[in-house]
């Protein structure tokens, strides 16, 4: 996998395993290292799709990673199941 290239958005969730809103998430807001650095993705206007942009995908999982390892991710959570 080529962690330089620029890719689609869908491309992109894929490759992370992520939905494509959570990208428009991480574009906007950016995203926390594990050392606790605030980062934004990198991207680009695409070539072949006016108005659309393309991520460098090193970025993208970059960020899939950190944020799955960061504990105060909401989807880290443990849930409990309390039955009667």
């Amino acid at each position: 996998m080529n962690r330089s290239a620029y890719v689609t958005r869908a491309h992109a969730a894929a490759a992370a395993g992520v939905a494509p809103r959570t990208l428009e998430g991480w574009r906007r807001r950016g995203w926390e290292t594990t050392d606790g650095e605030r980062r934004e993705l990198t991207t680009r206007p695409s070539r072949s799709h006016a108005g659309h942009v393309e991520y460098l995908l090193g970025d993208v999982l970059d960020a899939a990673r950190d944020t799955k390892a960061n504990p105060r991710n909401p989807g880290r959570q443990t849930r409990i199941l309390v039955t009667a």
